[in-house]
This record gives structure tokens, C-alpha cells and sequence, in this order.
């Protein structure tokens, strides 16, 4: 308990960040998502526990084209909007919009929401302009906490560091070095002390003593990118093309997705002779631009499929075939669900052996994903065969043996598979399960007094 009060006080810390921000410094808050239950989160966070709720302090958006003209409109009155922006809407990677818009409006802030956490394209967002990530769900303290970090650097590091960053702004390079200097005084070794002490050194001409400063921050902080650009950005400066080469490599090792990167490497090399990994690279840099296009167009699809999934599983299969075929070579883990929704639809039509033709396409993608067994199983079941049907389920259960509690349906389905089995003692347990989730489930009472038999 001894933590508690500070804890308390932090948390107090961050919900004044975001306050003064919005209330005296003229902030405002922008969510582009097609996510309801996240605008309404973030809306009642505002207006609730920070007692934000005046008009014109929170914008709603679910259409990425009409961001644009919002941001023109708000900068003539708010110096620095704070951007949630969603990672895909309707199977459009917003990935490029992150770099344009930051682009243009050096002071916004973005703090990027996703489901996922995939590591390369996290740090493509990071080098486009990403100032920090969600990944939903979120708690209500943690999005205080993200929205607070985002607008202003917390404690007397983050202060110092801030104070050192506007010094190079200003171009007043020798203060610079001693705000470093300082930084590294609160904390030893700090990247981003090497970090401005590069910057203030290249500013002053003295590479040497820059690249030193910037092979500093890249071995304190092993994903650290920025240190790195400035590398490779300086000796594109000095015309040195291979240390160029160098830092690039390393840039495209830590985050392989950067399109403009790999055309970057193809020139380097070019230029210095090396016509093979010149192409090499260009080839790379299509590959990533085609696997991006068919991303997309494979979202596009699942979503029109999933328009159609209630109302006309038909259309719904022909959407998500067209979904499955788009990515072809490049199908994942991350299509599994994909594969569900096709088999849902296959078995609203009565085609569980389709279904279960699917659901295998998909076991060679993913061989230990336990819904995929279970989905198979079900279909099985569908079939009437209710011995692979618990064959699968078992299945399920060894990778997963807490599957069945996941929701009063997966239970009542194991319970009624398993009594159809004829094993009615295991029958009742998944019964009873389902009837602790849901004591008036009428389904898993009469299950469970028919296994009682």
C-alpha cells in the first residue's frame, strides 16, 4: 500500500497535463476512428473524469477525407491539435496519412490506436511521425496516462530534455550541448542526450564529434531509430556513400517496411557501382508497395463481407473468397479470422463440409489456434458427426483448456457434443459451466438433467 499515494499523485499529475492542455492552453482533441466504443471511451474520460465537456474541446471523425480540412480549420484557433488516430479504417491503412499530415502540421500530435501490436509496422509509424501508440482495449488511467506523455514530457527528465530540443530549434547549439550535458547529469547515458549533443554538434560542423554523440544514443537504446537517420542523413550530406550505406542498412534491419527506404538503398548503391543490390532493392521496394495494396484491398473485402454476414451468407462468402484470394502467397495468421467468418458463412448455408475444407486451409496456416478446432469441430457437429466433432474439441481444449468458459455458447456447444458423445459426466460439466456463466440458460438446464440420466 505504500506505493498507493504515489501512484495517486502521478495519476493526479497526468489528469493536470491533459486539463491545463485543454482548458488554458487552447488544446483540443481529435479521434479519427471507426471504433464507437473508443470515441465514446475517450469522450466520457473528457468530460467525466477530467471535467472536459465545454463545445469545442472534442472532435469525432469516422471518414480519414475529412481530416484535412478539420485540421486547417482547428490550427486557426488550437496551435497544437492531439491527434487518436486509427491504424486501418475499412481496409485502409492510414499508415501514409501520418507522415502528410505531420508533414504539414509540424505541431500535431498522434497518438496511434491499433489492435495489434506488430513490431515492424509500429516502427514505420514511429519514423513517419508517430508520437505514441494504443493498443486497445485501454484503460481509463492508461489513456490519461498516453494522452499526458503526448502532449508534454512528464518530470524533470522529460522537462530537460524538452528545454535541450528547443534550444536547437532556435539553433543556439553551444546551450544545447550544455542542456546535454545536464540531461545526462538526471540520467546517465541517456539516448536522448547523445541524441541533442549530435544534433547541436553536426549544427556546429563537427561531424566527428556528431557521430560519436549519435553511435551513443543508437547503443543505449537498441530500437532507437532516430539516431540512426541522423547518421545516414549527414553523410548523404558529406557525400559519403558508403557509411550512407552503412546506417541505412541498420535503419532497414530494425524497420523493414519503409518504402522510401529501400528506394534509398537502391540509389546508394547505384551510386556506388552495385547494380545487382541496386535492383535488388527497387524489386524489394515493389514487393512492399504490392504487399501494402493487397492489405488493404483484402480489408476492403473482409468488411463488405462483414456487412453481408447476417443478412445473406452467400454474398458474404463470395466477398470473403475474394478476401482470401487477394492475399494469396501473403495469407498469415493474422487472415485467421477471416477464415472464421468464411466458415460461419459456409455453415449458414448448410456447407459444413466446405466449412471444414476451409477451417483445414487454415490449420496449415495456424496449427495451434484453438478456435480454429473448436469452429471445426462445431462443423463436424453440423455434419452429425459427432465423433470428429469431439475429436476437434478435445483438440481445442489441449491448447486452449480454458476455451470452453470463454462464453455461455462455446460451453453449452462442448456440453451438447460431448452428450451426444454419450459422455454424459463430461457433458455436465460443460453443462454446469455454461449455467455459471448464465444461471437461466434454459438450453444448458435441460442438458444438464438429461446428462444426469
Amino acid at each position: 500500500m505504500a506505493s498507493d499515494p504515489a501512484l495517486k499523485a502521478r495519476q493526479t499529475s497526468y489528469q493536470d497535463t491533459v486539463i491545463n492542455y485543454i482548458s488554458k492552453e487552447g488544446g483540443h482533441v481529435i479521434a479519427l476512428t471507426d471504433d464507437q466504443a473508443f470515441s465514446t471511451q475517450l469522450r466520457l474520460t473528457l468530460a467525466k473524469e477530467l471535467g472536459l465537456s465545454a463545445p469545442g474541446q472534442f472532435t469525432a471523425l469516422t471518414d480519414p477525407r475529412h481530416l484535412p480540412g478539420e485540421l486547417r480549420n482547428l490550427l486557426q484557433r488550437h496551435p497544437a491539435p492531439l491527434l487518436f488516430l486509427e491504424r486501418s479504417i475499412g481496409g485502409q491503412d492510414l499508415s501514409f496519412l501520418v507522415g502528410q499530415i505531420k508533414q504539414a502540421y509540424t505541431a500535431l500530435k498522434i497518438i496511434i490506436l491499433t489492435s495489434e501490436v506488430q513490431r515492424d509496422r509500429l516502427m514505420l509509424l514511429h519514423e513517419v511521425g508517430a508520437d505514441n501508440f494504443i493498443a486497445k482495449p485501454v484503460s481509463m488511467n492508461t489513456l490519461i496516462e498516453k494522452m499526458a506523455f503526448t502532449i508534454k514530457p512528464q518530470g524533470k527528465l522529460g522537462q530537460a530534455i524538452d528545454l535541450a530540443k528547443g534550444l536547437l530549434e532556435r539553433k543556439e547549439y553551444t546551450q544545447a550541448l550544455a542542456a546535454s550535458r545536464k540531461i545526462l547529469e538526471i540520467k546517465p547515458g541517456s539516448a536522448a542526450a547523445y541524441l541533442v549533443m549530435g544534433d547541436a554538434h553536426r549544427g556546429l560542423a563537427e561531424y566527428d564529434l556528431a557521430r560519436e554523440a549519435y553511435e551513443a544514443a543508437a547503443a543505449a537504446a537498441d530500437l532507437y531509430l532516430a539516431p540512426l537517420q541522423r547518421l545516414a542523413e549527414m553523410y548523404e550530406h558529406l557525400g559519403d556513400r558508403e557509411n550512407q550505406l552503412r546506417y541505412l542498412q541498420k535503419l532497414d534491419h530494425i524497420s523493414p517496411l519503409n518504402v522510401n527506404r529501400k528506394v534509398s538503398l537502391g540509389e546508394v548503391h547505384l551510386a556506388l557501382g552495385n547494380t545487382e543490390q541496386a535492383e535488388d532493392f527497387f524489386d524489394r521496394a515493389l514487393v512492399q508497395m504490392n504487399r501494402e495494396a493487397v492489405e488493404g484491398l483484402s480489408a476492403l473485402s473482409g468488411r463488405i463481407a462483414g456487412v453481408y454476414a447476417e443478412r445473406d451468407p452467400l454474398k458474404a462468402e463470395k466477398f470473403l473468397r475474394n478476401s482470401l484470394d487477394v492475399k494469396g502467397k501473403y495469407l498469415s495468421k493474422s487472415d485467421l479470422a477471416l477464415f472464421n467468418q468464411l466458415g460461419i458463412s459456409l455453415r449458414k448455408q448448410g456447407r459444413w463440409q466446405d466449412a471444414i475444407t476451409e477451417y483445414k486451409r487454415a490449420v496449415r496456416i495456424a496449427p495451434e489456434d484453438a478456435n480454429l478446432y473448436y469452429n471445426m469441430g462445431m462443423a463436424f457437429a453440423e455434419g452429425q458427426d459427432f465423433l470428429q466433432a469431439k475429436a476437434n474439441l478435445l483438440k481445442a481444449l489441449d491448447m486452449d483448456p480454458d476455451l470452453y468458459r470463454a462464453s455461455v455458447t462455446i460451453a453449452y456447444n462442448y456440453g451438447a457434443v460431448f452428450l451426444q458423445s454419450r459422455e454424459k459426466q463430461r457433458a455436465a460439466q460443460f453443462f454446469q459451466a455454461a449455467l455459471d456463466m448464465e444461471p437461466g440458460h434454459a438450453g444448458a438446464r435441460r442438458g444438464l438433467e438429461r446428462s444426469m440420466m
